[in-house]
């Protein structure tokens, strides 16, 4: 009986698959199913920084926190006074961060034995030629150590916008050349998928202190930009 039913059941499938249309158009099939080829296009710009940013860091150690505290205040309006100085119309000083934490010995760790204040400040300027003085002013006041130094570029938005252009037309010379490796052809873009990438990253950068005044060597700043895309290949 069982297999009675079985031999029926394919039979009526058969019919079913026979009375199909013989043909099916291009829109009747799943878009998902079309073969179809990815390709990732990369582009870098160079470009020059004009604006710097270079962070000191004034550290205090006493045995109240509010000597601590009051001494720091000094020695980071010490650094202040010392940065202005070099300081253009254009240029911005602000204090990035600010900390009090205890310090313990090694043989007691449940009473401090004093206390560490960290005073950041960073300057940002447009005098790319005036980076070695604001370090050297910074070491002559014997109130704070650079650390850190970065660039950047106020056109970044643009050139970023370049790059992305860019990518994509790699990607469509990538797609090009593995459609012709492959012997198809490529067709529509279906795809396009764009993640802005971080900061720019800085080709060569120098910051050596010295007792004299601080060379600097600027390098270009890599712009970069990655898309993908998906076309779809006949």
């Amino acid at each position: 009986m069982r297999r009675h039913f079985l031999t029926h059941f394919f039979t009526l499938m058969t019919v079913f698959l026979v009375g199909l249309p013989g043909h099916l158009s291009a829109d009747d099939l799943d878009p998902k199913t079309n073969a179809t080829l990815e390709v990732i296009g990369h582009a870098a710009i160079l470009a020059k920084p004009d604006v710097a940013l270079i962070a000191f860091t004034v550290e205090t150690n006493a045995r109240q926190a509010s000597e601590a505290v009051s001494g720091n205040a000094q020695k980071t309006e010490t650094l202040l006074n010392a940065l202005r100085k070099t300081m253009g119309p254009e240029d911005k000083l602000q204090t990035t961060n600010f900390n009090l934490q205890p310090v313990y010995d090694k043989d007691d760790r449940l009473r401090p034995s004093g206390y560490r204040v960290g005073n950041r400040v960073t300057i940002e300027t447009v005098q790319m030629e005036k980076i070695g003085d604001f370090i050297d002013a910074a070491a002559a006041s014997g109130a704070g150590k650079i650390s850190n130094l970065q660039f950047r570029t106020t056109r970044e938005e643009n050139q970023r916008s370049e790059a992305a252009a860019l990518a994509v037309d790699q990607a469509r010379i990538n797609a090009q050349k593995l459609a012709q490796a492959a012997g198809v052809v490529i067709g529509r873009v279906l795809r396009i998928r764009y993640a802005p990438q971080g900061g720019p990253g800085v080709f060569y950068e120098k910051a050596t202190l010295a007792m004299s005044r601080t060379p600097i060597e600027i390098g270009d700043l890599s712009i970069e930009a990655e898309v993908t895309m998906v076309f779809e290949i006949e």
